[in-house]
């Protein structure tokens, strides 16, 4: 199981197959991403599910995208 969305989840929250589309999307949509090696948009899967209510979760966003940026920047993803 992956922590992010795939490539299909991506286009399908953004309306959008282009990769540039779909970070233009994200940015109007306000949902915190990165921006891979290859120029795609990576999304943590668990802060979609909380914006959409499908999840539970008390981890505020601040915190979400700071743990996302320090695994990130940690080299472990």
């Amino acid at each position: 199981m992956s922590l992010f969305l795939g490539r299909d989840e991506i286009a399908e929250i953004t309306g959008r197959k282009q990769k540039g589309k779909q970070i233009e999307q994200l940015r109007k949509m306000r949902i915190p991403f990165e921006v891979n090696a290859l120029g795609n948009p990576v999304v943590l899967k668990g802060y979609v599910e909380t914006l959409f209510g499908g999840v539970d979760r008390k981890l505020p966003v601040n915190s979400a995208r700071a743990d996302f940026n320090k695994r990130l920047n940690a080299g472990e993803l």
